[in-house]
């Protein structure tokens, strides 16, 4: 039953500075049909470099394999690749990754845990 595993992927591009605009459009209708459509991806969030606003990184997160598989054959992300790919400097970057998970107990953790100090260093 290892294929209900979370699945999460990272997706980081650079699109062509005049053409921000029309990817800000196509992406926030996208993330619209993802949230519509696709009830098996827990999360898909889009965030752009404060620095460098032409950079964009997509984080989605999918109950499982199967759904992560039905996201990738969706109309919707045939239609934004085809808007994208065209606008795009080189080629997205594609991660998967995996969650780390803690080492201990949350129980062994709350026994032996001391809440740190926020208050700023002087």
């Amino acid at each position: 039953m290892h294929n209900l595993e979370p699945v999460v992927v990272l997706v980081k591009y650079k699109i062509k500075k005049k053409k921000l605009d029309k990817a800000k459009t196509a992406i926030s209708e996208y993330v619209d049909a993802v949230k519509k459509h696709e009830p098996r991806t827990a999360e898909y969030k889009v965030f752009q470099y404060e620095d460098d606003s032409t950079v964009f990184v997509h984080m989605m997160s999918f109950m499982d394999k199967d759904a992560k598989k039905t996201h990738e054959k969706s109309e919707h992300l045939k239609k934004l690749k085809k808007i994208l790919v065209p606008i795009s400097k080189g080629k997205a970057e594609y991660t998967n990754m995996v969650e780390l998970k803690p080492i201990k107990s949350n129980e062994n953790i709350e026994a032996t845990h001391t809440p740190a100090s926020h208050e700023p260093v002087k």
